[in-house]
């Protein structure tokens, strides 16, 4: 599902200590490592980069665009919803009212930025986005279950041959 990220008010609102700080492309390279990275993300600028900052994103799947200097990332966010044939699978971040009423009217999905930043959050902590229910977590083994396999297979621990 695509997601379109209001950036500016992403980073300026209040967000988790986990978060705080980040700019343009740390919030890219964040998004490249969460739930929505596999569905394409864009993270909308207002104007154009800032000195010392990201002019592109640092990872792939997800774009940074910087909306110019004779427009707002809101109307790009609205223009770029308003003219998808598929808005329907769009989700837009922000907590802009007008930019939600937009969205909304052309069949976009709105997502918060206090939900977002818990979601983004909670998907860093675990190290990616969350894994699919009924996927089993796959680990390393403890050493009584590697002896019980290797008793399960016959092979002798000492030299990992076969036992005869």
């Amino acid at each position: 599902m695509p997601l379109l990220v209001d950036c500016y008010n992403v980073l300026r609102s209040d967000l988790p200590l986990r978060l705080a700080g980040m700019n343009e492309g740390q919030l890219c390279a964040a998004l490249g490592r969460s739930r929505w990275a596999q569905g394409g993300v864009t993270v909308v600028a207002d104007g154009r980069s800032k000195p010392l900052g990201a002019i592109q994103s640092p990872v792939a799947g997800v774009a940074l665009v910087y909306s110019g200097m004779e427009r707002s990332a809101d109307d790009v966010i609205v223009s770029r919803v308003r003219e998808s044939a598929a808005a329907r699978r769009i989700t837009v971040v922000t907590d802009d009212r007008e930019i939600r009423v937009a969205v909304r009217a052309c069949g976009a999905k709105e997502l918060g930025t206090e939900l977002f930043a818990a979601q983004l959050c909670d998907d860093l902590d675990r190290g990616g986005p969350r894994r699919q229910a009924g996927r089993p977590e796959v680990g390393l083994l403890d050493s009584e279950s590697v002896n019980a396999w290797l008793d399960v297979f016959g092979v002798d621990r000492a030299s990992g041959q076969e036992k005869d």
